[in-house]
This record gives C-alpha cells, structure tokens and sequence, in this order.
C-alpha cells in the first residue's frame, strides 16, 4: 500500500536510490540507482556518462519541513525541505543550540534518540521519497508539537546569525572552538565552499 504525500513535520527514511539526475549536457531524468557500474544517460543520442557513486545518499531519517515546486524549462519538479536525523554525535556537539535531541514516542515512530540538524536545511527532490513504481514511501511518524516548535525556534535563531552577523555579537559570542564545532558539522560540500570563500576573501 502505498504512502501519503509528506507534509510538514512528517519523518520518512530517505530513498538514496531514487534520484533527479543532470547529465553534464543538460539532459534531466529520474533514475533508480540499482546498478554497480556508471550508466549513460536516458536521452536519446546523449552518450554522457554518468559516475551514480557520487550521488548516494547516506539512508537516514529526515523531517520533512517545507515543500516546493522547482521549475525546470517547461516542468516543473516537486521538491522538499528537508532536516537530517542523525543519532551518531559527539558528546561535547549535543549542547549546541542548532542541533535538538528528539527522544523517540510512539507517534514519531523513532527507535532511539535522534539529533535534528537545523544548521544542515537543504532541498532534495521528491523523488528521493517515492520507490521505483513511483508511488510515496511510508512514513515513519510525525514529529510532536513540542518538538516541532522548539525546531522552528532553533530555524529562527540560526536564520537570524546568518542574515544579521552584527560584528559586536560575533566578537563577544565567538571563539575558535566554536567556530571549529560548527565547521565540523557542516556538510562536506558546505565545508568545501566555506574554506573557499574564506581563502578568497583573504589578501596575501
């Protein structure tokens, strides 16, 4: 049977398998990543190859937050918001303000206690909660309504540091070792693009 659209606060288990794709020519499809070596692309007469290891998801729960449409040529793609799940953290990470513990209940489904990763918002298309027939993936639970406001205050706070760093609050707010916990929190690729940015920004 299939599952429900997802809405707002609803956790699934991401399918990493099943994926929105780009050849480097453009060309745009759904493939279900069951293969072990690279494949071609689904247009006919593109001979792009395309390297799937890269685009592995790591399978592990995510809250659904916001859903969108993403406008590709003359379609459009339906795409979410979405906050990782991860119960593997460090101990000396769980006090700080953009990671909460969500402990599991019977109406969030979850197993044992989960970190929510606000600081680590991003958009994935839907695809990636659909199976290979297309239809949606059951969903693990929904968050309770405490939990989902104490995310939205967390969301707010760290919305706020990124669209208004005054200097004052970050000089007397921010130290080396704080700058290192959140650095090694980001996404590889957030980390990538920070270091960057940074190197560029400095004058030899």
């Amino acid at each position: 049977m299939a599952g429900k659209t997802p809405k707002q606060g609803w956790i699934y288990l991401i399918n990493p398998y099943r994926v929105f794709l780009r050849c480097l020519l453009g060309h745009i499809h759904i493939y279900n990543l069951d293969k072990t070596d690279n494949f071609g692309c689904k247009t006919a007469d593109c001979r792009q190859i395309i390297n799937y290891r890269k685009e592995f998801r790591r399978e592990q729960p995510y809250i659904i937050w916001t859903s969108e449409k993403f406008k590709n040529g003359l379609n459009y793609i339906d795409t979410f918001t979405l906050i990782p799940l991860i119960f593997d953290i460090r101990e000396r990470d769980k006090g700080l303000p953009m990671i909460y513990p969500i402990n599991p209940t019977n109406r969030n489904g979850l197993e044992k206690q989960f970190f929510a990763l606000t600081h680590q918002i991003f958009t994935a298309d839907a695809n990636c909660f659909k199976d290979v027939k297309g239809d949606w993936l059951n969903r693990i639970g929904q968050l309770d309504k405490s939990d989902k406001q104490a995310i939205e205050k967390r969301l707010k706070y760290f919305s706020d540091i990124q669209e208004n760093p005054r200097g004052d609050w970050l000089i007397k707010n921010t130290s080396l070792e704080i700058l290192r916990e959140v650095f090694e929190n980001l996404s590889v690729d957030n980390q990538y693009s920070a270091l960057v940015d940074f190197i560029d920004d400095i004058e030899f």
